[in-house]
């Protein structure tokens, strides 16, 4: 990215950043994936926001009963990308509740974790996932943004996982015969199918004749009589993926 380019894109940001105080020393903790640098870049000060702690933003948000809002409770390893700029690795924990990805240096407990900055051109690479903050529409035709794991990258076609935690308000029991309700987080998959590079992205149904609906009828008729013959579960995840890089093979449109 071309110096002149950037200064403007960080111009936006510069008073928000200089409110956060001194950039963190790299240099303080044997194994930080951060010691690489002498100091923090422009561009790493852009990728992080400060966030609130969780109890001046959600006051039930720690104190759920049952499951959880995170794609994994503990911190993991993961790449930075601005486009295809590699900004270095970091600790990270996809909240799926607050659709935010927390981030950290180290795995020190007295480091308090921040939010990656929420950008299309932003990606996180780990454990051969992708995850990118987008713009889709959703089954209702409603545009979202929120983060999307890429499942398959094809020529024509690219799939995408997202999965989203909603939460659940504890309920007394109505009287002594019923057990009360604890507060609790549930997870929900949904997938999505992107048709050409810039192309809007959309929900793909996991059930035949919602996904059929999608194509025209001759992709419509590939689509199905491939899912007959190899004895395909759309519910499957791993069946989906197949279905998918089927019709990315195939060169219908």
């Amino acid at each position: 990215m071309k110096p002149i380019v950037l200064l403007l894109m960080l111009f936006n940001v510069a008073i928000l950043f200089s409110q956060l105080g001194p950039a963190p020393q790299t240099t303080a903790f044997e194994n930080d994936p951060m010691a690489n640098f002498n100091k923090w870049t422009p561009m790493m000060q852009k990728l992080f926001q400060q966030v609130k702690n969780d109890s001046e933003t959600v006051s039930y948000y720690v104190g759920a009963q049952v499951g959880s809002p995170y794609e994994y409770e503990e911190f993991r390893k993961g790449k930075v990308y601005y486009e295809k700029e590699y900004l270095g690795d970091f600790f990270y924990r996809l909240n799926l509740f607050r659709n935010e990805v927390e981030v950290k240096r180290t795995l020190l407990e007295e480091e308090k974790y921040k939010a990656l900055v929420a950008n299309e051109k932003v990606s996180l690479i780990a454990n051969g996932k992708e995850y990118r903050f987008l713009s889709f529409q959703n089954e209702k035709k409603n545009i979202e943004s929120g983060y999307l794991t890429t499942l398959l990258n094809g020529t024509d076609y690219k799939l995408y996982k997202r999965v989203v935690a909603k939460f659940t308000e504890a309920k007394a029991a109505a009287n002594s015969m019923v057990n009360p309700t604890p507060s609790k987080f549930t997870q929900f998959t949904e997938y999505y199918i992107q048709h050409g590079a810039g192309n809007e992205i959309v929900e793909l149904p996991t059930k035949k004749n919602k996904m059929l609906k999608l194509f025209d009828s001759t992709v419509a008729k590939e689509i199905k009589e491939y899912i007959t013959g190899e004895n395909i579960n759309l519910a499957q995840e791993n069946d989906l993926i197949k279905t998918i890089a089927f019709l990315d093979s195939s060169n219908l449109n």
